[in-house]
């Protein structure tokens, strides 16, 4: 939908069902929970917290997220700002296809 497929796709029509009969964005994962909150099309108090306070704990501390994966580091730590500032699409109540998967 977010390329310029229209809601009545058979690709598009198909995945729509796939998702609500999988309980819909409230049984999504976190992930797509955040990406759809950043999109407009879901709100902040549905995503688990990013706390990017883990970045101020020592270095020697066992959860440092400086510790993890080098891909995790650089996907967890804009994660945690747009989760901090609750960043959502400016936009979201004027883009007709973010209205429309909001209705959807």
């Amino acid at each position: 939908r977010l390329l310029g497929v229209p809601a009545s796709d058979p690709a598009a029509t198909e995945a729509r069902a796939f998702m609500q009969l999988h309980g819909g964005a409230i049984a999504a994962p976190s992930w797509a929970k955040f990406w759809l909150t950043v999109l407009g099309v879901h709100e902040w108090e549905g995503v688990n917290s990013i706390p990017a306070e883990m970045w101020l704990l020592p270095n020697w501390f066992p959860f440092h997220p400086g510790k993890l994966w080098c891909h995790c580091r650089m996907v967890y730590l804009p994660m945690c700002y747009l989760y901090c500032t609750r960043f959502t699409n400016p936009y979201k109540f004027s883009d007709t296809t973010v209205c429309d998967l909001r209705s959807e």
